[in-house]
C-alpha cells in the first residue's frame, strides 16, 4: 500500500464550493475526493499532446493574486492535498508552466504545478464561478494558455527584451526575402530571442493584470471559442496581433497602462535580467555542444560571452554522449557516473559523460583520479552539473585585452588558503590585519555620515561602543532608516587564488582533498559572479532603456 504524501495549495473560494459539492455527490471525504479527483485528471492528460492538455483560467491568471502587501488579507484559502507522492509528481509534469516560472523562486516567479491540476480537476468534474471569473471561458488547452501569455509578454515587453524580439523578427525577415544561410551571430539572436520567448520572462502582478484584460479580450461572449483556437494555433492573425504588441512606441505602452489599470511602475530591470537569463542559457548550449562535440585536436579555449571568463580543458579531456535505447542506461557510462569516477549531464534529450579519455583499442575511458573532483558535485541536481564543470575549467588568472566588468578572480579564505599550503601563518596574519583595518574603516565612516544625517545621540553612542565587534556593529546598521542608511561592509580576509583552473591543478597532481575543496570553492564563486553579472544586467537595462512616462 502506498504512503500518501501531504501537502497544501491555496485555491479560490468558489473552488473549494464545487469541491464540496462533488463530496456531496460521491460521498467521500476531502483528501479521497481530491485522490480520486486527481487520478482521474493526471490520467487524461497523460493521454494527451501537452499542447491539448487542459488548464483552469483562474491558475493561467494567477487568480486569486497573492497579497500585495505583508499583512493584507489573502483571497485564497488552503487546501490540504493527501495523496501518494507518484500521482503528485505526475500532477506537476502534465500541469501548465508558464515561460519563466519555476517550482522554487521569488513569489511572483513561482510556478504553482499543483495549484493548477487540483483546480483544473475540480473544474473538469464541477463547474464554478465567481465575480472575477464570470464571462471568462475557464478552460484552456495549453497551446492556447501560452499564446495568451505570449501577447502578454509582447503587450508589457520593456526595451531589453523589444530590442532582441524585434532583431529577431528582422533576421527572420531577411532570411525569408533572400533565402542565405544564417551568420552565427544571426543564428544566436534567434536563439536568445526563441529562449526568451518560450522559456524565460520576467514576472510581477502587473503583468498577470494585463494577461487578465486581454483573457476579457479573447475569451469572454459568443466568440471566445474562436478566439481560443486563434491563441492556440498562433498563426498569421496571431502573428500580426504579436508583432503590432511588440512593436508599440511608448505612448501606446502608457495609453495601455492607463486602460487597464496599471501601475507606472518601470520593469526595465526585470526585463533586461530576462534577457541575460536568455543569453547565459543559449551560452551554455554552446557550452554543451563544445564539450561534446570536441576532438583531440580542437582548439581547448574559448570565453563564455556570459559573464565573460575563459574556459580552458585540458586537451585531451573530451565528452561522450552515447546513444540510449529506450529506458536502457548507456553502459558503462551510467556505472562510472554512479560510482563517482566522471560526471553527468543532461544533452539534447540524454546523457553526456565527462572526463572521458579516447582510448586506442579500449574506446572511452574515465579520466583517471577524477574521483575527488566528481565527490565535489555529488549533491548537485543534474541541471547544475554543467555550471560545475564551467567552473572547473574557468581561467582564474587570464589577462583580458579589454577586461569584463566583473573582477573574475578566485578568491580563498585565508584560513584555507594556509591550511592547503598555499600561504605561510605569517601571510595569513597579515590578510587578517588588513581585513580588520578595512572593517574598522568602513566602521568609522559609517558613524560619521549617520553622524551626518541627523542619527541620536543614543544611536551614536551604541555604534562606538560595538566598534570593533563587526557582529554586533552590523546589527545595529540595520535598525537605522533603510532609506537613509549608508552601506556597511565587513572586510573579508581573502588570497588570490594564483593558479589558473582547477582542471589543470588535477593535471599538475595536486593532492585529492585540496581538489575536491578547490572545486567546491571554484562552483560557489562562480555562481555568486553569475548572481553578480545578472544584477549588472538589471542596473545597465536601466541606464540604456528605462522607461520614463
Amino acid at each position: 500500500m502506498s504512503v500518501n504524501a501531504e501537502t497544501n495549495v491555496r485555491i479560490a473560494p468558489c473552488t473549494l464550493d464545487a469541491l464540496r459539492r462533488i463530496m456531496a455527490r460521491r460521498g467521500t471525504s476531502r483528501d479521497e475526493t481530491v485522490r480520486q479527483l486527481l487520478a482521474e485528471h493526471v490520467t487524461a492528460q497523460e493521454q494527451k499532446h501537452p499542447e491539448d492538455r487542459l488548464t483552469h483560467i483562474s491558475t493561467v491568471l494567477r487568480y486569486p493574486p497573492p497579497p500585495r502587501w505583508r499583512g493584507d488579507a489573502r483571497k485564497d484559502v488552503p487546501l490540504r492535498v493527501r495523496a501518494p507522492h507518484g500521482l503528485l509528481e505526475r500532477a506537476r509534469a502534465v500541469s501548465l508552466r508558464l515561460p519563466g516560472q519555476h517550482p522554487r523562486a521569488y513569489r511572483d516567479y513561482q510556478g504553482r504545478m499543483l495549484t493548477d491540476a487540483v483546480t483544473t480537476a475540480i473544474a473538469a468534474a464541477e463547474s464554478f464561478t465567481d465575480d472575477f471569473l464570470t464571462g471568462l471561458l475557464p478552460m484552456l488547452r495549453h497551446g492556447a494558455a501560452l499564446g495568451l501569455w505570449r501577447l502578454t509578454m509582447a503587450a508589457t515587453s520593456t526595451g531589453p527584451e523589444k530590442a532582441w524580439l524585434v532583431e529577431a523578427e528582422a533576421v527572420r525577415a531577411d532570411l525569408y526575402l533572400s533565402n542565405a544561410p544564417l551568420t552565427p551571430d544571426q543564428e544566436y539572436t534567434l536563439r536568445v530571442a526563441e529562449i526568451l520567448e518560450r522559456d524565460e520572462a520576467w514576472h510581477a502582478a502587473d503583468r498577470f493584470r494585463q494577461a487578465t484584460g486581454l483573457a476579457r479580450d479573447y475569451l469572454t461572449g459568443h466568440d471566445a471559442r474562436h478566439w481560443e483556437q486563434v491563441l492556440y494555433d498562433q498563426a498569421e492573425a496571431f502573428n500580426e496581433d504579436y508583432q503590432d504588441r511588440l512593436q508599440a512606441d511608448d505612448s501606446e505602452e502608457r495609453r495601455w497602462r492607463r486602460r487597464h489599470g496599471i501601475t507606472s511602475y518601470d520593469f526595465t530591470g526585470r526585463g533586461g535580467t530576462a534577457v541575460w537569463r536568455a543569453q547565459r542559457r543559449a551560452d551554455l548550449e554552446y557550452f554543451e555542444e563544445w564539450l561534446v562535440k570536441r576532438t583531440k585536436g580542437d582548439p581547448a579555449a574559448g570565453v563564455m560571452e556570459s559573464p565573460g571568463w575563459l574556459l580552458r580543458t585540458p586537451p585531451t579531456w573530451l565528452a561522450h554522449a552515447p546513444a540510449q535505447a529506450a529506458g536502457q542506461p548507456p553502459e558503462p557510462f551510467s556505472t562510472w557516473a554512479a560510482n563517482g569516477r566522471l560526471l553527468a549531464f543532461p544533452y539534447v534529450g540524454r546523457q553526456a559523460f565527462w572526463p572521458l579519455l579516447p582510448t586506442p583499442g579500449l574506446g572511452w575511458q574515465p579520466v583517471p583520479g577524477f574521483e575527488p573532483v566528481a565527490a565535489a558535485a555529488a549533491t548537485l541536481r543534474p541541471d547544475q552539473v554543467l555550471g560545475f564543470i564551467e567552473a572547473l575549467l574557468i581561467d582564474w588568472n587570464h589577462t583580458f585585452a579589454e577586461e569584463p566588468s566583473l573582477r573574475i578572480a578566485l578568491d580563498l579564505p585565508a584560513d584555507k588558503a594556509r591550511r592547503f599550503g598555499f600561504i605561510t601563518a605569517k601571510e595569513q596574519h597579515q590578510i587578517m590585519a588588513e581585513a580588520r583595518a578595512i572593517t574598522l574603516e568602513n566602521m568609522d565612516r559609517f558613524i560619521d555620515r549617520v553622524a551626518d544625517t541627523g542619527a541620536s545621540e543614543i544611536y551614536l553612542q551604541r555604534l562606538k561602543e560595538a566598534r570593533g565587534n563587526a557582529r554586533e556593529f552590523h546589527r545595529l546598521t540595520l535598525q537605522y532608516n533603510k532609506h537613509k542608511r549608508p552601506t556597511f561592509g565587513v572586510g573579508r580576509a581573502t588570497w588570490r587564488w594564483p593558479g589558473r583552473t582547477v582542471a589543470a591543478e588535477f593535471v599538475t597532481g595536486a593532492p585529492p582533498d585540496h581538489l575536491q575543496w578547490l572545486a567546491t570553492a571554484a562552483h560557489r564563486h562562480s555562481t555568486l559572479l553569475l548572481e553578480q553579472a545578472m544584477h549588472e544586467a538589471w542596473q545597465c537595462a536601466f541606464d540604456q532603456y528605462g522607461f520614463r512616462m
